[in-house]
């Protein structure tokens, strides 16, 4: 009877710690659960914030590229009207003053990167797509990177060599609605000035380079928010 007793109870003790271990195993089940859904909440939240910023950037390129008055393709298309008069030998009009003019208009692009640097602080694992992580990472590196770097080339080489050509040989005057114009002291010596055109060509190269940075940075961007937007929707 007594050996009975005892394996009744051996059954029983055991049964009360599969039982404990069973009850421990759907604890830990369900706070995984509950950690997991507030990593996927928090993921969603800066992965949105990032797409704000995203938003801010596009729209940030688009100006610099676009604006009504002063923009790189402007710039760009001022530089190559003024090397085939130049080299054309033609006589000056009023408008080429307006192309001097947009040859030093370029801005810099302003950055919103306060959702990636959520990501960092956090941990960029907190992404758990891969492909998904290392575009994000690349746009916010490589790429943001080679935009700046593409503006501080021709910040440089306008401040470096360009300007004096503006100080020495031009003069700034205004139209009616106040629009301020370059003005060639001596057209006919400018047009004789080797120097000067080129390094009007070497200008232009730059700022073509930093125009093909853009273009591919633009869709770059516009590409990951349409990613980021479909992982969140999926």
């Amino acid at each position: 009877m007594n050996q009975n007793k005892t394996s009744r109870y051996f059954k029983y003790a055991i049964g009360e710690i599969i039982l404990v271990v069973i009850g421990i195993l759907i604890a830990l089940q369900i706070n995984n659960w509950n950690e997991g859904k507030k990593a996927k909440e928090k993921e969603c939240q800066v992965l949105t914030e990032i797409i704000s910023d995203l938003e801010y950037t596009l729209a940030d390129i688009d100006r610099v590229l676009n604006t009504r008055t002063n923009n790189l393709k402007r710039t760009i298309n001022s530089m190559k009207t003024i090397i085939t008069v130049l080299k054309t030998n033609q006589p000056y009009y009023d408008s080429l003053a307006y192309n001097f003019r947009a040859i030093n208009a370029y801005d810099e692009i302003n950055f919103k990167t306060s959702g990636y640097q959520s990501l960092v602080s956090i941990g960029t694992d907190l992404v758990e797509n891969p492909e998904l992580r290392s575009s994000i990472g690349q746009f916010h590196t490589s790429s943001i990177n080679s935009i700046k770097g593409g503006f501080q080339e021709i910040h440089l080489d306008f401040y470096s060599y360009m300007i004096d050509f503006y100080r020495k040989k031009f003069t700034t005057s205004f139209n009616q609605e106040g629009l301020d114009k370059l003005v060639p002291n001596d057209f006919e010596a400018l047009k004789k000035d080797k120097e000067y055109l080129q390094s009007l060509h070497a200008f232009l190269g730059v700022n073509i380079a930093y125009l093909d940075i853009l273009n591919e940075a633009y869709a770059e961007a516009e590409q990951l928010k349409k990613d980021i937007e479909t992982y969140i929707n999926d």
